[in-house]
């Protein structure tokens, strides 16, 4: 039976509060399966969009994660952040292993394409070059945390086509086609999810996000991926690491 509240509560919060209290007398424990959406909307009669904004709550503050078929879920632990540092080349699978999470790709998209003008600048191709394009959602102990789209020179990789997706590609990139990953670019913008993201996230409205546009380079110089990549701002930090301070010289 739900408890009783004033009125001047908004029902959200009186769903929050009532599920947090069965957290704290230990009714829910670590790693147990929430009420459903559907059972809190029958037991506070709202609908299921009231629900979904007092659990996005619980997901903001990384007390729950939600798997798709399966329910919800008070996380087994508290996981260490995500950290993302700005100084090597890493992949998703070693970011996911220094944070002890469980990493998953999921490819929505793959096909070969005319790219946009802005990224056949990125990777020098000629006006009419294709590249391979990919639409990727990477999880983090079965929850959507990154989005990634990535081109690559189709002529150069074509190959990479008849692979799986499902996995990291610059394990791919230097395993099969012997590529060196010597560098990137990378360019950082503070944004919202727009409406598709927040529907990849599963999130009922936009959250902070941090997008990334990375160049990739090979050894000799030459453009090997640009990658456009949405990473959720309640999941992620980012590390910056700057050498000593050099102190400028009038001229």
């Amino acid at each position: 039976m739900t408890p009783g509240y004033g009125r001047k509560i908004p029902k959200y919060m009186q769903i929050h509060h009532w599920v947090r209290a069965l957290i704290d007398r230990g009714e829910i424990r670590r790693g147990d399966r929430l009420p459903t959406e559907t059972e809190l909307s029958r037991m506070f009669s709202v609908n299921r969009m009231t629900v979904r904004k007092a659990m996005d709550m619980f997901v903001t503050d990384g007390m729950i994660h939600r798997q798709p078929g399966k329910g919800t879920f008070l996380v087994a632990e508290k996981p260490e952040d995500l950290v993302y540092t700005l100084k090597n080349i890493t992949s998703f699978i070693d970011d996911m292993q220094s944070a002890g999470q469980q990493p998953a790709y999921h490819a929505i998209d793959v096909k070969v394409l005319q790219p946009p003008d802005e990224v056949a600048g990125l990777l020098r191709l000629k006006k009419d070059h294709r590249a391979i394009y990919s639409l990727r959602v990477l999880h983090a102990n079965d929850e959507p945390v990154l989005i990634e789209k990535s081109y690559l020179p189709y002529s150069r990789f074509k190959a990479i086509l008849d692979m799986d997706f499902n996995t990291t590609l610059y394990r791919i990139l230097t395993d099969t086609f012997n590529i060196t990953l010597h560098h990137a670019t990378q360019c950082l913008t503070a944004v919202f999810s727009n409406k598709e993201e927040t529907r990849v996230f599963g999130l009922s409205k936009p959250c902070p996000c941090m997008k990334m546009e990375t160049v990739l380079y090979d050894s000799g110089h030459s453009p090997v991926e640009a990658l456009f990549a949405c990473y959720r701002g309640d999941k992620y930090k980012f590390r910056f690491r700057a050498g000593h301070y050099k102190r400028r010289v009038p001229a």
